[in-house]
């Protein structure tokens, strides 16, 4: 007996020491945060179904390496926070899963940072999550979806989509010790469609910024899918040192992944599949150390910043933030398939000077049968060592390095299999299908217009019925889904004029809202005791989607204020497509078509694709088309702006005034439009284009009209002409030239 007693004590000391068996807690969404505070290594908390608004969640907790405390959804989809929620990480080996952030937005900071307060997150992990249309009501008020802190987080099978305002979807942050040498991981992620925002700052991935170029991340990014990331030109952009980027898919994206800013980052066995779309691009590179190595592009169509690949001069002496020297880079075992442009030397101006230096290009492979050659060099290659290349081009290719063969072609996977084990598992994709439909609402004159307008389903048709009728209206048509509004097809347009008590527009595009109106006659003249309107047809002041307007055969007239617009894009709003066809415009005091409301020059525009074609304007005060993309920025390719067959008579004649205002359009054709009596105190076109801006200015008239105001001389590729215009009925406002007439033989002017 005397040796039983401490035996039993030695027993009962083994028993208090083994570890307590992991616990499972089931609790609402707002309780987790108390649960963390006793939770230890291994336990669960599962977190019941629901519909959870307006959560400011912050989670601090405390796992074990192999033993996470996991916090998940019951079912995986099955918890939806929305309304004004975020999510705060922080601590060690927390395990985050399965839960559905939906039409929300982030009233501060990101939707999801790892970090909470000045305490950032480590060897924690977010999986299986999504993060969909978190959006504020203004496309301009910018955040992130994702910020990574600390170290060795990962960010896995998780769906990132619907992010249409201005902020980077998910960005390593290196701003502080503790958050370098980070070694996160970023894998297995869908990264949705995101549309074409027309501004820098819309990148899908960051991963620190300039003043971090030289510090190393030393993250992971593999295996991801960026699916249609049109955000701006850096599909993924790498401002820092010693990243691995390897065996993504990037989908039909507009962009690139761009090495912008660091050295040494590896890129290697990614797919790039452009389809031959605009814009689709590969790889960028600036600065040194790089290695880009066994990556497929096929169909890639972006050419410059957008190219298949370019590697980019350099700036002299350059700060960090600017373009350091592209040195001591590899490029070897790629493939290119039917890619339209190789770039060496890119962006070479009287800036960027410095071509790259010490490239090995080696054991790549190049195949496209309309190239004549296997690469476009900018700037000088002796800096280049081309060895063991392979070519299948139009042309047989001479150049030393490469060879002329009929290479074995990889085997592409279907968009089936790219798509196969990225992002969250029980995710199923929103798609918002408007079905054709018959429905068209017939609308008299003197009935509620804006009431019809406002009832009628996407894709529905409101038709004014009464030829040349009077449609006063007291407010605004406001458009809010697909809808076409149009007059019935004979007889004089149908007039819509306001007659309000305060100042409105016409119609209004809101969120959600696409036009096509033909037909109408807005009017300005103005009601007694009534207020005038604002515009004829604009943009509501707070809009987060992108929307398409097509104008055809419509009349604007009589806006006796400058302040009116006929037709404008407001601030932070974006046009898709804006068509403008066969319609007059005349006796106006401000502006005809206006989307020039980006005023910051950091290179923000109202719409991507112009077309202005067949319109006649006439006695106006204001400018008849102004157009403006301010600043020098190149994380864009729009916009794109077309001007054909258009007629300007006494437009615009102030003390340097101009009939087109266009700055910075990055593609713009001008042709076949006559200039009279107009322009004269200042210029008929008035540009501000960069030298890398593809300008067109062709078989245009100028008669007692202002000329051409061109910032490099460069813009004039076809004939000019000074002739006399001879009009049809130009008091009946038909300024179509008289058959046979010198104009209308040359095509110049509108037509019938």
């Amino acid at each position: 007996m005397k040796y039983l007693k401490p035996i039993l004590l030695a027993a009962v000391a083994v028993l208090s020491i083994r570890p307590a068996p992991a616990r499972e807690y089931r609790v609402t969404l707002d309780s987790v945060a108390a649960v963390l505070e006793t939770a230890r290594p291994g336990d669960r908390i599962v977190v019941e179904e629901g519909t959870y608004r307006d959560m400011e969640l912050k989670w601090r907790g405390a796992g074990a390496e192999g033993k996470p405390v996991r916090i998940e959804a019951a079912t995986p989809g099955g918890v939806v926070i929305g309304g004004a929620s975020t999510l705060r990480i922080a601590g060690r080996w927390l395990e985050i899963s399965g839960f559905d952030f939906r039409d929300g937005y982030a009233p501060s900071g990101s939707v999801i940072e790892f970090r909470c307060g000045r305490e950032v997150a480590d060897d924690c992990r977010l999986t299986e999550c999504v993060v969909e249309g978190y959006n504020p009501v203004r496309r301009d008020q910018a955040y992130s979806y994702v910020l990574l802190f600390g170290r060795r987080n990962r960010v896995d099978h998780c769906t990132l989509t619907g992010k249409l305002n201005l902020g980077v979807t998910l960005i390593v942050m290196l701003n502080e010790p503790r958050s370098q040498q980070n070694h996160h991981r970023i894998d297995h992620n869908w990264f949705g469609p995101r549309p074409v925002y027309g501004s820098n700052g819309a990148e899908t991935i960051r991963v620190g910024t300039s003043q971090q170029a030289y510090t190393s991340s030393n993250t992971l990014i593999e295996e991801n899918l960026f699916d249609r990331c049109n955000g701006e030109v850096e599909v993924v952009s790498i401002k820092s040192s010693d990243n691995v980027i390897r065996r993504n898919v990037f989908f039909e994206s507009e962009g690139v992944l761009a090495l912008r800013h660091g050295d040494r980052n590896t890129v290697e066995e990614n797919l790039f599949v452009g389809h031959g779309k605009r814009n689709t691009g590969g790889i960028r590179i600036v600065n040194a150390g790089h290695k880009v190595r066994r990556n497929t592009l096929v169909g890639i169509a972006g050419g410059r910043f957008f190219s298949a690949l370019a590697l980019m001069n350099a700036v002299p002496n350059s700060l960090p933030n600017r373009y350091c020297l592209v040195e001591d880079v590899e490029v070897t075992d790629n493939t290119f398939i039917d890619c339209s442009n190789i770039e060496f030397g890119t962006g070479k101006d009287l800036e960027r000077t410095l071509a790259p230096e010490r490239v090995l290009f080696a054991r790549n492979t190049i195949v496209n049968g309309k190239l004549d050659a296997p690469f476009i060099a900018v700037d000088r290659t002796d800096g280049f060592t081309f060895r063991d290349n392979r070519v299948k081009l139009a042309e047989k290719c001479t150049l030393e390095g490469f060879e002329n063969v009929v290479p074995q072609l990889p085997v592409l996977p279907t968009e089936t299999a790219m798509r196969a084990g990225k992002g969250a598992a029980w995710y199923r994709p929103r798609t918002e299908i408007h079905k054709p439909v018959e429905t068209v609402y017939t609308v008299h004159a003197g009935e509620d217009l804006p009431a019809v307008v406002e009832r009628a389903e996407a894709g529905a048709v409101v038709e004014l019925a009464d030829a040349g009728g009077d449609y006063a209206i007291a407010r605004a048509m406001v458009v809010k889904v697909p809808l076409t509004i149009r007059a019935a097809k004979n007889g004089a347009r149908p007039v819509v004029r306001f007659n309000g008590a305060k100042g409105d527009n016409m119609v209004t595009i809101a969120d959600g809202g696409d036009l096509r109106i033909e037909g109408i006659a807005f009017s300005g003249t103005l009601e007694a005791g009534k207020a005038l309107a604002k515009a004829g047809i604009s943009t509501a002041a707070e809009m987060i989607r992108p929307y398409n307007l097509r104008i055809d055969n419509c009349e604007f007239f009589d806006f006796g204020e400058g302040g009116f617009f006929a037709v404008k894009g407001l601030q932070a709003t974006f046009a898709g497509r804006v068509e403008i066809r066969n319609s007059l415009f005349r006796d106006l005091s401000g502006d005809a078509i206006n989307y020039a409301a980006e005023r910051d020059d950091k290179g923000r525009y109202n719409a991507d694709d112009m077309l202005i074609e067949n319109c006649s304007f006439y006695r106006i005060l204001g400018l008849p088309i102004n157009i403006y993309r301010g600043g020098s920025d190149e994380s864009t390719a729009g916009p794109y702006v077309e001007i054909r067959n258009c007629n300007f008579e006494d437009c615009c004649n102030k003390e340097r005034g101009s009939v087109m205002r266009l700055v910075g359009p990055q593609v713009l054709d001008i042709a076949g439009c006559n200039f009279s009596n107009s322009g004269r105190g200042g210029r008929s076109i008035r540009l501000d284009e960069a030298t890398w801006e593809k300008i067109s200015i062709a078989d245009c008239n100028f008669w007692n009209a202002g000329g051409i105001l061109s910032m490099t001389g460069n813009v004039v590729k076809g004939k000019l002409y000074d002739v006399e215009p001879d009009y049809a009925d130009p008091e009946g406002h038909d300024f179509a030239q008289r058959p046979g007439s010198r104009l209308a033989q040359l095509g110049i002017g509108v037509k019938k």
